[in-house]
């Protein structure tokens, strides 16, 4: 378990996630999902959500390649 503040960012609020749990569940860069459930609990989830379009050999090239030139990406990104 991590303890952690919410914190001002901006006009929103934040929280930050352990990097070492970030790098465990590939999340960097990555989409997630914010539940609230009847518990009162804040619930956050990698949105992996994959068009049926998609096959997963594609997805697997896509990923390897992300994976491969992340820095490269990173790079262009902030051009």
């Amino acid at each position: 378990m991590q303890v952690r503040k919410v914190f001002k960012a901006g006009n929103s609020f934040a929280v930050s996630i352990p990097s070492e749990w970030v790098r465990q569940m590939n999340l960097e860069d990555q989409p997630v999902e914010l539940l609230r459930n009847d518990k009162g609990e804040i619930v956050v989830k990698p949105l992996r959500e994959v068009s049926p379009d998609i096959t997963p050999d594609f997805a697997q090239a896509v990923e390897s390649f992300v994976s491969e030139y992340a820095d490269v990406l990173r790079r262009l990104a902030g051009r």
